[in-house]
């Protein structure tokens, strides 16, 4: 099966939309069933755990060409995934044998969709135009699954969750049968064989790439877990007010990607990547200081124009780092380096977040007596305090050999001139 542009953008695009209808509310979710910041953690190193145990096998259906294997497991682990999430809502579960089995299920629907994505990017783009596919991608996705946000959100307050696993199961079908019905003669035209666990303890470049992913994971979770968490304290807890402030930004956000995405490839990589990584480290100080007012009065102006800061900052780092992350895989192996990232990212995640777990169940008796949201929301803030600081070893990923970066500029113009 060859991965092309249209498996790219229909797979990416049903399951932003599926994961915007509940697993996006996941961590509100956990919240709300009784559990605490530091069972929160624990649930994210545990997740980190699963997607791990899952690679090996990814790893092992994309080396024979299983693709469609893969894409089928992907849409069953969410299916799976959000009707254990249903089950939460509908019973308010909160045991430890039911948090770890769905963390464990979460990271193997984590590791399903992310590694396949990443493997469909990485076939139908080239180094001139990352920037630009990200970009395109970077809307569609955003759309799509603040539309299913919405759509969530609204269902969750009005309807429960039987209406969503049913709109989910629909649209999971539909889309897992227009993505396999492909002709099965042609075959992956980048395969490579399987990683071993020495080809993983092994890796290492003079771009700092290790360091980079065992420091990206816990970020990522970051914005997708504690930052949505905060968000969900700021709007009150109402999960229909989240999604509408969640979707108002995806609006605003998509118009000015749109004219971004096409300039990007074009840019000084050097420039632009610390610039964006300063950004980045400002939107923690920002997430720092507005987490603080969670349960103050604010002006909403304030606060909503925050948050949209917040949001372009972020989604910025993200187009340049992603750009900066698949030009350096295609100067590698290109599946050894997704894959090690995936593998180190998760260690990432396990290390840090199990820590923070252990630190937060041993110190959280001993704070004050302040409401649960009051407490997590202080120490929520305190986190992102020091993600600041801790953001900025990004820059060294950026682009070092100045003379590579212009051969590979005017390179890139001679393709394009002779394009046309």
């Amino acid at each position: 099966m060859l991965l092309t542009s249209r498996h790219f953008y229909q797979f990416s695009g049903a399951h932003s939309l599926l994961i915007g209808l509940l697993p996006f509310f996941l961590p509100v979710i956990l919240w709300d069933s009784g559990a605490s910041l530091a069972q929160i953690a624990a649930f994210i190193a545990t997740t980190g755990i699963g997607f791990i145990g899952s690679l090996w096998v990814w790893d092992q259906l994309r080396a024979n060409n299983q693709w469609r294997r893969i894409i089928t497991l992907s849409f069953a682990a969410e299916i799976l995934l959000i009707g254990a999430l249903a089950w939460s809502v509908n019973h308010r579960e909160e045991s430890a044998l039911f948090l770890i089995g769905t963390a464990l299920l979460n990271g193997v629907y984590n590791c399903f969709y992310w590694s396949t994505q990443r493997a469909m990017f990485n076939q139908i783009t080239t180094k001139g135009n990352t920037g630009k596919t990200f970009g395109n991608f970077q809307i569609l996705v955003v759309i799509l699954l603040k539309i299913g946000i919405l759509s969530g959100g609204y269902l969750l307050e009005t309807s429960g969750v039987l209406p969503l696993i049913a709109l989910s199961l629909a649209i999971s079908t539909v889309s897992l049968w227009k993505l396999i019905k492909t002709e099965s003669t042609v075959t992956d035209k980048t395969r490579e064989p399987k990683l071993t666990f020495k080809n993983i303890n092994t890796f290492n470049d003079k771009k700092h790439s290790k360091a980079i992913f065992l420091l990206d994971g816990p970020f990522l979770f970051l914005e997708s877990y504690f930052w949505v968490l905060s968000l969900y304290f700021l709007t009150q807890e109402n999960f229909l007010t989240l999604g509408f402030v969640i979707v108002t930004l995806t609006i605003l956000l998509s118009v000015v990607f749109y004219f971004i995405k096409n300039t990007i490839d074009r840019m000084d990589q050097q420039k632009i990547f610390l610039a964006a990584v300063l950004l980045y480290a400002t939107s923690w100080l920002l997430r720092g200081e507005i987490s603080l007012q969670s349960n103050t009065e604010n002006n909403d102006f304030i606060l909503y124009a925050t948050i949209l800061v917040i949001g372009f900052l972020t989604t910025f780092f993200r187009l340049v780092f992603n750009k900066r992350f698949f030009d350096v895989a295609r100067e590698d192996s290109a599946y050894r380096y997704l894959i090690c990232k995936s593998y180190y990212s998760q260690m990432g995640i396990v290390l840090f977040f199990g820590t923070l777990a252990a630190y937060l169940f041993i110190s959280m008796p001993l704070l004050s007596t302040a409401s649960p949201a009051s407490q997590a929301a202080s120490l929520l803030s305190t986190t992102y305090f020091w993600a600041c600081p801790i953001a900025l070893i990004y820059s060294v990923y950026c682009v070092t050999d100045r003379q590579l970066f212009r051969r590979n500029t005017a390179r890139q113009k001679t393709v394009n001139t002779s394009n046309f």
